[in-house]
């Protein structure tokens, strides 16, 4: 097993030498391509280029990790990448006090609050902290989904079947019948198809696969108990060698939408057994996030349930465009639509918070450097929010280091706008908040509520 942090660079030598093998590199990359096309089944990240952002494979000497956390697991070795912010400072690449389980529970931790990943989060703290690694992390919520999915409603489905008999219980095959049956002497039998209200349907043998090649892959056996008691539950459901696009063939009702994420875990799962099967190797998975997405994601999910009841919270808030365009004096409509990450509204006082996964430069300097490395465009672009939203105060908001201390120093920029009087400025704060928690959970929890607690109730 290695570690890296993301944007950072890893040596070809010092990668396990499995992966250092003749044409491995070439499988490796046509494995993350493969798992990056099907990206789509956990997060949209904007991406509009096939080619693979996971790994960037065009260093002659290393390869270098882009803005993806999670786990690779190849050739039977696992390479865990970890976010940049658990780096002590920004110019630290050093790996050797990088431990797996701090990364499981971090990643528990933001899936627990984060709503812009299309991955379930089920109550399972206990069992989840218990994972070994990130891929044992991953099929203990798919088991855990599928456990209770099937447990609160078991799933079926109308499905034709076609039998031959002397009694028609759907529609007749006319054609099987004057070709085939009547010639042959068969007129008193007859081909037809009907539709039954069956357990024993795609769904049920896409997850009944899955769990077939879970159970070989995992080394935990409270995972191993979980999946023969479905496999129990399932055992009139057929066993089939279910693919990747089998998923795509399933169509479920708003009854069962409880099944759409075991459908696109299933998925994925599938998707790396074909990997595993094509290369000979028995673990072969790819499980990576971009790290802005749970870091927007995360913020704007603990400020839902912390002001749930006082504020309205969106994120991800639309219905503001920049212009409107005008062809020849005819009105064709608003383009450029502006989205801010998080909306929210006390009665008719608004505040816009935006969240960059970027680092910036130490409150302390900002006598020396007035900009702290904040982009321009990040400026304006709150300042277009302020005016389009009738915003009354503005956030940006970036994460700390895993071990930085909360900067105690209040820096605002004080956004003026022709047109506003001097004393109607619209204030813009930076805040600098813990993403990764240190020493417990709790602790972090603490630290936000704190921070967020202090401008919110400023606010009203």
């Amino acid at each position: 097993m290695i570690n890296g942090f993301e944007f950072s660079k890893i040596k070809l030598n010092k990668l396990p030498e499995s992966w250092q093998e003749e044409g491995a590199m070439e499988e490796l990359e046509s494995f993350l391509q493969e798992n990056w096309q099907q990206r789509s089944i956990f997060y949209t990240d904007g991406h509009i280029t096939s080619r693979q952002q996971f790994i960037d494979f065009d260093k002659k000497d290393a390869v270098k990790l882009q803005n993806y956390i999670g786990t690779i697991t190849f050739r039977g070795e696992q390479l865990n990448i970890f976010p940049k912010i658990f780096k002590e400072d920004e110019d630290d690449f050093d790996t050797d006090n990088l431990k797996t389980e701090d990364l499981i529970n971090n990643l528990i931790y933001w899936l627990g609050y984060c709503d812009k990943l299309n991955f379930p989060f089920v109550s399972m703290k206990g069992e989840l902290s218990e994972a070994e690694n990130l891929m044992e992390l991953f099929i203990t919520i798919y088991v855990h989904y599928v456990k209770a999915a099937i447990s609160r409603l078991r799933y079926h489905q109308y499905e034709d079947v076609v039998e031959t008999g002397s009694f028609v219980k759907g529609r007749i095959d006319f054609k099987d019948y004057s070709l085939r049956k009547y010639p042959r002497g068969q007129a008193d039998k007859l081909n037809y198809t009907y539709s039954s209200f069956v357990f024993d349907n795609a769904l049920n043998r896409i997850i009944k696969c899955t769990c077939l090649f879970l159970l070989n892959i995992t080394n935990q056996a409270a995972n191993k108990k979980i999946i023969r008691n479905i496999l129990v539950v399932l055992g009139d459901v057929a066993n089939e060698n279910c693919k990747p696009y089998d998923c795509d063939q399933v169509h479920l009702s708003a009854l069962h939408g409880n099944y759409r994420i075991i459908l696109s875990m299933s998925k994925m799962f599938l998707l790396n057994k074909i990997s595993s099967n094509k290369i000979g190797m028995t673990e072969t998975f790819c499980f990576l996030f971009p790290a802005e997405i749970l870091f927007e994601g995360f913020i704007g999910g603990f400020i839902k349930e912390m002001l749930a009841g006082r504020a309205k919270v969106r994120t991800q808030a639309r219905g503001q465009y920049l212009a409107e365009l005008v062809v020849d004096g005819e009105v064709l409509g608003n383009v450029f639509s502006l989205k801010e990450d998080i909306l929210v509204e006390f009665d008719d006082f608004i505040v816009v918070l935006d969240t960059k996964y970027k680092e910036i430069e130490r409150f302390q300097k900002v006598r020396e450097n007035r900009k702290l490395k904040i982009s321009d465009n990040d400026m304006k672009q709150m300042a277009i929010y302020a005016v389009k939203r009738g915003a009354k105060k503005l956030y940006l908001i970036y994460p700390l280091h895993k071990n930085e201390d909360i900067e105690t120093l209040e820096v605002r920029y004080d956004i003026h706008l022709d047109g506003l009087e001097a004393s109607k400025c619209i204030p813009l704060e930076i805040l600098k908040v813990p993403f990764a928690y240190r020493e417990s959970e709790n602790e972090s929890k603490d630290m936000l509520k704190k921070i967020f607690g202090k401008i919110f109730t400023e606010t009203i």
